[in-house]
């Protein structure tokens, strides 16, 4: 990717000094030294969960595995969060912070042959900020974007209510992809399975539950990339199976692996295994704090202080990841050292379940995604909570499932993960603010909103740090989520996979991957 010389982390777009300051992420153990070679297909073992490849109406995590191929975003992140050139060259602030000017990259061509401008910008954010989009996007721009305005064709200005410090880092995900206009304009509601960008590849098929295909776009903007011809994802929901496809060299590369099959995996010569250091994503469990029984304080915090997550992490992930104290991952220049978050402390957990009105315990119903890893933590979890007698009575739902039943308060009591943004408030704020578009709790704390919404409005890392320090611990204390352990992360691949890089947001970027022939 061709990049400004304006954006060495010396730069100073305000935004862009405060991601700089993360730490490095793991690992790119296996990046290829040699020179790429072009062409071959990449099979991807690809879990399922995938509704839309709109992304302006995608909320499921997979389909971030597609919407990168197919689209670019305004700017992108690097492998260690730092915000870099995208469709935008280079960019500039206005000195109080309330105007960004975006100098957009030449010649750059949707798949369908009309041209990406200024004007597309503009459209896409409007398209985005009209309600009648029903986006799930608009909640992270519209408290900032004042309108959007065309100085020339590769020149837009974003005018902002205030300033906002996690602007650039949300156009580099969804709320920043670049669709075509004429795209939508041609295929209306049914753009999302006809999906039209400027990205790396371009769309061939997609078969529901099945497979979906793309190919290289000959005419894609950066010169030279990508390095495939065609990108095949195979939906495979089974952790197991996708390991299996890898060894039999029915797929080239799987993710989300199991950490109970990386001793055996990383003894195998075959295929090789990539850890993600340090972990980037937080498994906890969730419910509905304004909804009976767990409208209840004391309640929620006798379960977070029965959950052994030392045990689960030497039980469940072998030794590897971390018990989780919050929301905030190591690693990131938010984290919190001092932070312990809750201890495992059986008789304090009683008194608490006592105080809830609950001396005796309590049974509930738990939905449990159907997966291997799921089902043996969750079983884990029933014999922790036993403890306090409380009973988790498991409702297993298929993967594809289980989000829509939280958003639609069809279950309340059930797990849930999710991995960092290259910015704090990106997280935490569609989470835990009362006007977040993913606060799936129904969490809702004035001093929470307070410490994110000023906390968004300064530039300055260090002066934001404190802040977001108070809010997680207000947030842990008030257990909206029970945060169990920070993940750990693998990937496991054919030898032919070369240059294989981890983005701390999981998603697998192959632009820059190729295969040895």
């Amino acid at each position: 990717m061709r990049r400004s010389s304006k954006h060495s982390a010396r730069h100073l777009t305000p935004a862009l000094v405060v991601v700089a300051l993360l730490l490095a992420t793991a690992a790119p153990l296996l990046a290829g030294a040699a020179e790429p070679v072009r062409g071959g297909t990449l099979r991807v073992g690809w879990i399922p969960q995938t509704r839309t490849f709109d992304p302006q109406l995608s909320v499921q995590w997979p389909e971030r595995f597609v919407l990168y191929a197919i689209f670019n975003t305004l700017v992108g992140v690097d492998s260690t969060f730092n915000i870099v050139p995208e469709l935008a060259r280079s960019w500039q602030f206005s000195p109080d912070g309330r105007k960004i000017t975006f100098q957009l990259q030449r010649g750059v061509k949707f798949h369908d042959g009309t041209d990406f401008t200024a004007e597309a910008v503009k459209w896409n954010i409007e398209r985005i900020l009209d309600p009648k989009t029903k986006s799930p996007q608009r909640s992270q721009l519209e408290p900032t974007i004042e309108r959007v305005g065309v100085i020339d064709p590769q020149t837009v200005v974003f005018e902002l209510k205030r300033p906002f410090a996690p602007l650039l880092a949300a156009l580099a995900e969804r709320p920043g992809f670049i669709v075509s206009p004429a795209a939508v304009q041609k295929y209306g509601e049914d753009f999302g399975r006809n999906p039209v960008g400027t990205g790396p590849f371009r769309f061939v098929e997609w078969v529901t539950d099945s497979h979906l295909t793309l190919e290289r776009f000959a005419g894609y903007w950066d010169p030279g990339k990508p390095y495939l011809d065609r990108i095949v994802y195979r939906v495979v929901p089974d952790p197991t199976v996708r390991i299996t496809m890898v060894r039999t060299g029915e797929v080239d590369i799987a993710t989300d692996v199991d950490a109970k099959d990386v001793p055996t995996l990383s003894r195998e010569s075959a295929i090789k295994v990539s850890e993600l250091k340090p972990p980037a994503r937080w498994n906890a469990l969730q419910w509905w704090v304004d909804k009976p029984p767990f409208n209840n304080k004391a309640l929620r915090q006798a379960i977070a202080l029965a959950i052994d997550r030392s045990e689960l992490r030497d039980v469940f992930l072998l030794g590897f990841g971390e018990p989780a104290r919050g929301p905030v991952v190591p690693g990131v220049w938010w984290f919190d050292p001092n932070f312990k978050g809750y201890g495992y402390d059986l008789e304090q957990a009683k008194r608490k379940l006592a105080e809830a009105g609950y001396p005796n315990g309590f049974r509930h119903k738990f939905t449990v995604t159907n997966t291997p890893q799921w089902i043996r933590q969750g079983e884990l979890l029933q014999e922790q909570l036993k403890k306090i007698n409380v009973t988790l009575e498991f409702e297993p739902v298929n993967p594809a499932d289980s989000y829509a039943l939280v958003v639609q308060k069809k279950t309340n009591w059930t797990h849930t993960n999710w991995t960092q943004r290259a910015d704090p408030d990106g997280l935490l704020r569609i989470l835990f603010h009362s006007k977040g578009f993913a606060n799936t709790t129904g969490y809702n704390n004035p001093r929470v909103d307070e410490l994110l919404d000023r906390a968004a409005a300064i530039f300055e890392a260090e002066k934001r740090k404190p802040l977001y320090h108070e809010a997680e611990r207000i947030i842990v204390d008030d257990a909206p989520y029970v945060f169990l352990n920070y993940t750990a992360e693998f990937a496991v691949m054919s030898r032919r996979v070369q240059n294989w890089k981890w983005v701390p947001d999981l998603v697998p970027r192959f632009r820059e991957l190729w295969l040895e022939k």
